[in-house]
């Protein structure tokens, strides 16, 4: 009896993702992170409104 050895990918590197990633030029690439960062810190902000907003109003149960 043979035994099948699996090889699974622990590094959690998206492939398809740093293949993206190089097929763009460095201004794409810098373009994609500003657009990135520019999401996130609105997300961000928009957390803190709306938890600034709820503060008080809890529901009763």
């Amino acid at each position: 009896m043979t035994e099948k050895t699996v090889i699974k990918n622990c590094s959690g590197v998206d492939k398809g993702l740093v293949a993206m990633f190089l097929k763009m030029s460095p201004e794409e690439r810098l373009a994609a992170n500003d657009n990135a960062a520019r999401t996130i810190l609105e997300l961000r902000d928009a957390y803190k409104r709306q938890k600034i907003n709820n503060r008080g109003f809890k529901l009763n149960s």
